[in-house]
């Protein structure tokens, strides 16, 4: 549909006006679908989930996000060290959703080797700049972003690339630190591991099931097949042809 051009033909007929509502019906349904399937104790960590993409949206439709409490607006570039640190959240906006809610689905579960290697994870998005930052690399790793300076001059000395990359390095140690006292000190309840935590763990195997093992047996049974046609003698088809015959006749003279 992208390469005959038939998705922007779509796109030039249906009223643009349109499309937000279907998407916010659309997310406010899979929304719903999420909280009825998880348990009660993630709901906070499916909240902060959604932050990310609402401040992405929110810097792209401000239009006249103000820099000062004067008359000096600045289009889709907020300059104002409040929206600047909304911006941090803005990049890398879905990315930074799903490692948020991993980390702080395991540090509701108490999982702490877990949470640990998800802060990992998301310190080496951080470093290369996948997150966070306006682009990817290390050509500003220790210097401010153009997004994080105002026209008004100074910048905002809380968003570099390396201070996200340590600021995931501290929580995972963090997490690795309670981990270890939680061997040593009976205050620190236990890791949740209930069934809510397993509900994936046989996602595929259906799939597995319908892909490769459906293939396997039917590989297997077309050779059985083949194997046997090759086999079998003209008299023993003649008996097997004759004989489902004889068995339905005495079965009509049973009846």
């Amino acid at each position: 549909m992208s390469w005959f051009g038939i998705l922007a033909l779509i796109q030039s007929i249906v009223n643009s006006a349109t499309i937000g509502p279907i998407v916010l019906f659309v997310g406010l349904m899979v929304c719903e679908e999420a909280l009825n399937f998880m348990p009660n104790r993630h709901y906070s960590a499916f909240i902060i989930g959604l932050y990310p993409s609402v401040y992405d949206w929110v810097t792209n439709v401000s239009d006249r996000a103000p820099l000062t409490d004067g008359e000096v607006f600045n289009k889709n570039t907020p300059g104002t060290p409040g929206w600047i640190g909304v911006l941090a959240w803005k990049r890398g906006a879905l990315l930074v959703s799903m490692l948020w809610v991993a980390i702080l689905v395991q540090v509701l579960d108490r999982q702490w080797k877990l949470a640990t290697i998800w802060a990992v994870i998301a310190s080496l998005f951080a470093l290369v700049g996948i997150i966070h930052v306006p682009s990817a690399g290390f050509k500003s790793f220790g210097e401010p972003f153009w997004e994080q300076c105002t026209e008004l001059g100074g910048c905002w000395d809380f968003s570099y690339q390396w201070m996200h990359f340590v600021a995931y390095l501290v929580l995972a140690a963090t997490f690795l630190i309670i981990m270890v006292l939680a061997k040593y000190d009976d205050t620190i309840e236990d890791p949740i591991d209930d069934e809510s935590r397993h509900a994936f763990d046989d996602w595929f195997k259906d799939a597995n099931i319908d892909t490769s093992g459906r293939r396997k047996s039917k590989l297997l049974g077309l050779k059985e097949e083949t194997s046997a046609v090759v086999k079998k003698d003209p008299e023993e088809d003649s008996d097997e042809v004759e004989k489902p015959e004889k068995e339905v006749d005495a079965d009509d003279a049973h009846a």
